[in-house]
């Protein structure tokens, strides 16, 4: 080779080449000059580079993680216990999965209602169907709920109704009394 000096890439490229071409490390020192130590870092981090580069060319598809496999498993309508079992995770790992499969397809809140109200559902769904048949309306329940809130203040009502229909019955009774026997209020 010519008696020009190489700059660092230059000489790391020539190592590299030399290494591809099998010569020797002391074949390679000899003709760039540099030590053993350093040549054998170039070797190694370039074949290193190397390896990473053929393992990410691979043919072999990637394996999917664990998440993609179970939001793929929930999106063909397996359950929980099923994910578990044919991913082998933990129940407590499927169910973070499923919340999380939820909420990707907006539907997280209707899993919480549903948690929350699982056993209340038959009854909501017959006031349901009563509200339909009679053409009641979810604002006329609210209105009812708000103004009644709970039990004593409906009969605290209901007292305050009766005494009302008692007065209006007895002032009613004295009209007539007065009317029959012809006497007149003052």
């Amino acid at each position: 080779m010519s008696q020009h000096f190489l700059n660092k890439q230059e000489k790391e490229k020539r190592i590299i080449e030399l290494h591809l071409q099998n010569k020797t490390i002391r074949e390679i020192a000899k003709e760039v000059h540099i030590a053993f130590s350093p040549i054998s870092k170039i070797i190694k981090a370039f074949e290193r580079k190397a390896k990473r580069k053929v393992r990410n060319q691979s043919s072999l598809p990637k394996k999917p993680s664990l998440s993609t496999q179970s939001f793929i498993l929930y999106k063909e309508g397996k359950q929980i216990d099923d994910v578990k079992i044919l991913l082998d995770i933990p129940f407590n790992l499927a169910s973070r999965y499923w919340k999380q499969y939820q909420k990707s397809i907006g539907m997280f809140e209707s899993y919480e209602f549903y948690r929350d109200y699982q056993y209340d559902i038959p009854t909501l769904l017959s006031i349901n169907n009563f509200m339909k048949k009679n053409n009641v309306y979810g604002n006329n329940v609210l209105n009812i709920l708000r103004d009644v809130k709970d039990l004593s203040t409906l009969q605290l009502s209901r007292s305050i109704l009766k005494y009302e229909i008692a007065e209006l019955e007895k002032n009613k009774n004295l009209q007539q009394f007065y009317q029959n026997n012809r006497y007149y209020l003052p």
